[in-house]
């Protein structure tokens, strides 16, 4: 039996856009304070411009799960700094 491993690549493009983002108020007053938040009517993205581009490949469910376990442990574990002996 063949052992086939499906490899996934993950793209990660980074860059820059300038975008209208259209909201509805029911009053001037609403409308005027940018602390407040309309009904969301429509956004629009222009002029895009990439900045650069990361490819990588994906490891494996065992190692990102590995990986994780390791970090939880570390957070986990507290420090000791020095001699810190009881009298």
């Amino acid at each position: 039996m063949i052992d086939i491993k499906v490899k996934s690549i993950i793209r990660t493009k980074y860059g820059e856009a300038n975008f209208k983002y259209i909201e509805k108020f029911d009053s001037v007053e609403k409308a005027a304070d940018p602390l407040n938040k309309g009904e969301l009517v429509e956004v629009v993205v222009q002029e895009i411009k990439w900045d650069h581009t990361i490819v990588k490949e994906d490891a494996d469910e065992y190692q990102k799960s590995s990986t994780k376990a390791k970090r939880l442990a570390r957070q986990e574990t507290p420090e000791v700094s020095g001699d810190q002996t009881q009298s």
